[in-house]
């Protein structure tokens, strides 16, 4: 994975999105009521929760067009891509 913060901070609430997905489920499958009443609180979260994802990717390949320009814009600044070549690796 990258040390990028902003990588963490998605993976985090990725994974935290599926957990309240998951856990508002089970909460809608345990608790007491009729079947056509559970089944429309499964839909109307999973609509939500579609939703949501749909956002978070939208932000993420927004973030990742900006970081992808700002590479493209200034090549030498970064460490890999502006990393100089010309130095031999040391021999052991």
């Amino acid at each position: 994975m990258s040390d990028d913060p902003s990588c963490t901070i998605g993976a985090s609430l990725v994974v935290f999105l599926l957990g309240v997905a998951v856990g508002a489920s089970v909460a809608i499958l345990y608790a007491p009521s009729a079947g056509s009443d559970t089944r429309a609180r499964l839909n109307d979260t999973a609509s939500r929760l579609r939703e949501r994802v749909a956002d978070l990717g939208h932000e993420v390949a927004e973030k990742a067009r900006g970081l992808r320009d700002r590479a493209a814009a200034h090549p030498a600044d970064d460490p890999i891509i502006g990393a100089d070549t010309s130095a031999t690796p040391l021999e052991a």
